[in-house]
């Protein structure tokens, strides 16, 4: 049995999207080497931010063979069925601060942290950064068609889903 590190993250502005991120507790360590690259998308100068969206499916696809799952969605149902499915299984839970209030029944354990706190350990940063970047992205391209069908369409032609 796997023990998974499950991180959780929200993208919102006028759009919000969620973003899950599965990753065996065994892979942490090829996530941190294979993904050094890995920054904050929103501290990012505009120019900078644009170049690095452009190169991130070339560089995610160095990451996705350590990763087991990755949902990209507007619906919080989809990520807490997915908690709860793999609640069992999950050694590490790291939810967005804002969305660890609508995790209330997690709250309290000791196995869950909220991002702010994970992403300053280092086991967790990569892939909270990772997390983050997946949100930020679904939500750019969510905002410029609101359909969920054209969101997964478009992801998967980026080489993410």
């Amino acid at each position: 049995m796997k023990a998974l590190v499950i991180s959780v993250d929200r993208s919102r502005q006028k759009r919000t999207i969620y973003a899950l991120v599965e990753v065996d507790y065994n892979n942490l360590r090829h996530i941190r080497e294979k993904g050094s690259w890995l920054k904050h998308l929103a501290e990012l100068p505009k120019q900078e931010r644009r170049n690095y969206i452009a190169k991130f499916p070339g560089r995610f696809e160095k990451l996705k063979p350590y990763l087991e799952k990755i949902i990209i969605t507007p619906f919080l149902s989809e990520i807490k069925d997915e908690v709860a499915n793999k609640s069992e299984n999950t050694r590490i839970l790291i939810l967005d601060d804002a969305v660890l209030k609508k995790f209330s029944e997690y709250s309290g354990q000791k196995n869950v942290f909220k991002e702010s706190l994970a992403k300053r350990r280092y086991e967790f940063r990569h892939v909270v950064l990772l997390t983050d970047n997946l949100a930020y992205i679904g939500r750019e391209i969510y905002e410029k068609n609101p359909n969920p069908n054209a969101l997964k369409k478009e992801l998967r032609k980026r080489g993410i889903l």
